[in-house]
């Protein structure tokens, strides 16, 4: 592969050129920008708000707004706040997906030749896609529904539900007849999101009464994952499936594209992909402040630092333009490049100014159980402020492969860690502006009543890291005390 320098910026030159007689490039000048600097110079950073003058004619058919051409296709958000996104997905996208998930197979297939074992059922559970009668021959749905229609025929033929039935279905209904065909399948590679992936082992786990998951799939061997981290699922899921030695891929990306993968197995940072058609801007030590992120300066990729927190921005083929999004990831080697994806800008608590982040979050919690024992999947962690008398306090949800044996002394732990490597903590901690934090055990029911109560459900629906919602919070704590 050429430079970074020189791949970035000849895809930055090549969508210029493309776009610049569409709508927006005619805005923006972009028959006058010769090169990177001019082009920051000439165009702010944008937002989803920012698009919404064109997403309606967009629907209609319009062409030539934002990219040349027009969409028949949107990808639907599902993230972990606010309202879902629509994403247009056209021709030269499709390709880039397809381009992406092609180098992501061959990546694996070079280091683990024999195909062989793969040859079974496959079991994807991907999003739903819908139609909307106000916008006839448009389709609507989450990216993984509409690439799960772009398959290669053969692949569909080998699925326990053929994408062609399963991105029709509600997510309720396709989990259940996942479990009940999967069963009865020998199943090789099943791809979802992490959170997807656990639920649906334990759904399997007590349909069968069985007690690990190689007892129902002897031979599986691949899980593919995308959508939300990997590790913070990767430990329950190898517990499940303890001695089969399942090798995991993880994609990152977004209804706004795909930006990264790993088919490696010692290690859980990403490859950054810099030659598939996404142009990347970094912004350095991100503000968790939405309008105070959107002021700060960017930097090329060729700039970034290793070991630093940066804020990503995208000009892709979707017709994005200098688009900010709301991760934050670290850069964990320059050469190839590779980064390790560290949470969202906005994942951060700060009701009483003690400022935690998610990032915080998961360290406090890796530590922890290393120290004193305990395996998670997943933690989310809110604030609630019961009376006036009574000081606010943080409530730790915690999805347990293995719980601590000693809850109390496990809270005060996190509780010490936090104040050790959180300044703003550990000052209203001291000053009990803050009470201590509480544990509550999340089940897969709590998390599926609380998801249905609060928002809809679907096979991308990611479950919050931070709960900002005092109402919200006290929602799903008597959820964990009813299901406990």
């Amino acid at each position: 592969m050429s430079s970074i320098i020189d791949v970035q910026n000849k895809i930055l030159n090549k969508y210029i050129r493309f776009a610049a007689n569409t709508e927006f490039g005619r805005r923006y000048g972009f028959e006058h920008i010769k090169s990177y600097h001019e082009y920051k110079e000439a165009l702010p950073l944008t937002t989803f708000k920012d698009y919404d003058v064109y997403r309606e004619p967009m629907k209609r058919g319009v062409p030539d707004l934002t990219w040349p051409g027009s969409a028949s296709k949107f990808a639907i958000s599902a993230g972990t706040t606010g309202k879902p996104k629509d994403i247009p997905i056209n021709a030269d996208r499709e390709r880039s997906d397809k381009l992406f998930l092609r180098r992501v197979a061959l990546s694996y297939i070079s280091k683990n030749p024999n195909i062989l074992k793969l040859m079974g059922k496959q079991l994807s559970l991907p999003g739903t896609i819908e139609k909307d009668p106000d916008y006839p021959g448009v389709l609507f749905g989450e990216i993984s529904g509409h690439l799960a229609l772009m398959a290669p025929p053969i692949l569909s033929r080998v699925q326990v539900i053929p994408p062609e039935e399963s991105v029709w279905m509600n997510f309720k209904d396709k989990l259940e007849i996942a479990v009940e065909k999967g069963v009865k399948s020998d199943i090789r590679v099943i791809t979802a999101l992490p959170s997807v992936m656990l639920r649906y082992f334990q759904l399997a786990l007590e349909h069968t009464g069985k007690d690990h998951i190689g007892d129902i799939w002897p031979k599986m061997r691949v899980l593919v994952s995308g959508g939300e981290p990997l590790p913070s699922y990767k430990k329950h899921l190898i517990k499940l499936s303890e001695g089969m030695g399942l090798h995991f891929i993880e994609n990152y990306g977004a209804s706004e594209g795909y930006f990264a993968f790993n088919t490696e197995q010692n290690r859980e940072d990403l490859k950054l992909v810099v030659d598939n058609n996404v142009f990347y801007e970094w912004i350095p030590n991100p503000s968790e402040n939405r309008d105070e992120l959107s002021k700060q300066p960017t930097i090329p990729t060729w700039d970034v630092e290793e070991g630093k927190p940066y804020g990503m921005v995208v000009t892709s083929n979707s017709g994005l333009w200098r688009y900010l999004l709301n991760d934050v990831v670290i850069f964990t080697d320059l050469k190839t490049p590779r980064i390790r994806v560290a949470g969202r800008a906005s994942d951060v608590l700060d009701n009483y100014g003690e400022t935690i982040e998610a990032l915080h979050v998961q360290e406090a919690m890796d530590k922890v159980t290393e120290e004193l024992g305990g395996m998670f999947s997943s933690c989310t962690v809110g604030v609630v402020h019961n009376s006036e008398k009574d000081s606010p306090h943080h409530v730790w949800f915690v999805q347990w492969a293995e719980k601590p044996s000693d809850m109390k002394e496990f809270a005060k732990a996190i509780d010490n860690e936090l104040a050790r490597t959180n300044r703003s903590y550990m000052i209203r901690r001291n000053g009990k502006a803050i009470d201590m934090p509480q544990f509550y055990e999340l089940t897969k029911e709590a998390i599926l009543e609380w998801q249905q109560e609060h928002k809809k459900v679907g096979a991308q629906t990611k479950f919050p890291r931070m709960i900002h919602d005092h109402d919200k919070c006290r929602s799903l704590m008597a959820k964990c005390e009813r299901l406990a």
